[in-house]
């Protein structure tokens, strides 16, 4: 079912809210979530929020009202929404509609490529709808689609490419709690910031692709300039040593400084060509890269955004059992939650198994590990 836009009187304890659409004040819901009771959308009344999208899909079952669900709602002691009021979807729950974005974002990016290949306009349309997919199933669980991203295997190098860049780029802004345009603008740039390797090859070097990129960016004339901006800098270095040469410091945006940043990231994590690199050293090789080239606040942001140990790696319990890490957890980021699947030592299956390591005192991660030297694919344990 489609979302579905509600005044505040029609939102209902039970409905799952994905984003404020109108409002008088500044209050940010830092993640979609169930609205869990009727003192939460009194809250929201009393901070200005007027109307907001919800999805019927997601929706629990609605509970009874109840007389206490607006005790101590007053307006000298209610405070704004957090994240303890909208509790995000399950990684279970969210999982079938994220892998129905995750393809409709393979075949959407793959029509875009094609129509560059036979040297047609990019459909801008295209490109804002898989933005909006991306953004939405972020605010819902974002771990589910770097789980997928992490874990997914494509012949096409430049497309995945651009795809894990689009989901990084989802989850950092969601991190950073970006308006929601700037977020759907962000991931276009992600998406189209190599689209010169296209025309020129996938082996073309970030720097050298950046020309036609933007000359195939120029025609479209409704793509924001901040699009085009950022995938212009994306190579520059805050010591001016990048491309454009020179530029540096505070005349590199934000949104340049982003794309760098996942832009490096993924070139670590998936070098073209290569066997891809342990999570751990891919960041630790990104933050070497501070503060001379990526911006060093921001780089920490993003590696905490995607987790020590992010969704979709495999590792390694003190046990010896293999586990495929689903879900970070912000508090405690050594204690993810993962699923147990095979043992090491007695090279077996086990009965698959959700464990939150923050419960699990007894278990706890010694390493990442690479799963082909156990013949095995990490996509088959999802």
């Amino acid at each position: 079912m489609a979302l579905q836009e509600v005044t505040l009187q029609q939102l209902q304890p039970g409905d799952f809210v994905v984003r404020v659409s109108q409002q008088t004040g500044d209050v940010l819901i830092k993640e979609a979530g169930l609205v869990r009771s009727k003192k939460t959308i009194e809250l929201l009344r009393k901070k200005g929020v007027l109307r907001v999208w919800i999805d019927p899909d997601l929706a629990a079952h609605k509970p009874q009202s109840s007389n206490d669900d607006t005790a101590g709602a007053d307006s000298q002691t209610a405070e704004a929404p957090d994240e303890s009021e909208f509790t995000r979807v399950d990684f279970s729950a969210e999982l079938p509609k994220a892998e129905k974005t995750w393809q409709q974002l393979k075949q959407k990016q793959s029509r875009l490529f094609d129509s560059c290949r036979r040297q047609q306009s990019i459909d801008l349309e295209l490109v804002q709808e898989v933005s909006c997919g991306l953004a939405d199933s972020v605010s819902r669980n974002q771990d589910v689609l770097l789980c997928l991203s992490r874990i997914a295997q494509s012949s096409d190098d430049l497309l995945q490419h651009a795809i894990n860049c689009a989901v990084y780029m989802a989850a950092f802004g969601q991190q950073l709690q970006l308006s929601k345009g700037q977020l759907q603008d962000l991931i276009m740039a992600a998406l189209l910031h190599d689209i010169g390797k296209v025309t020129l090859g996938a082996a073309t070097s970030d720097i050298d692709a950046i020309p036609a990129s933007l000359k195939l960016l120029a025609p479209m004339n409704r793509l924001p300039a901040e699009v085009s901006l950022w995938v212009a800098q994306h190579c520059a270095h805050l010591d001016g040593s990048g491309s454009p040469k020179g530029l540096k410091g505070h005349q590199i945006s934000q949104g340049g400084r982003m794309l760098a940043i996942v832009n490096q990231y993924d070139n670590l994590s998936h070098p073209i060509g290569k066997k891809p690199l342990n999570p751990q050293l891919a960041s630790k090789k990104l933050l070497e890269k501070t503060p001379d080239q990526l911006d060093s606040e921001l780089t920490q942001r993003f590696i905490r955004c995607i987790g020590i140990y992010p969704p979709g790696s495999v590792v390694k319990l003190h046990s010896g059992k293999l586990a495929l890490v689903l879900e970070n957890n912000p508090k405690k980021p050594t204690q993810p939650k993962v699923k147990v699947f095979y043992h090491s030592q007695h090279q077996h299956h086990l009965p698959a198994k959700v464990l939150d390591l923050a419960k699990h005192q007894e278990e706890h991660i010694d390493y990442c590990i690479d799963l082909e030297q156990y013949g095995l694919e990490a996509s088959n344990y999802l």
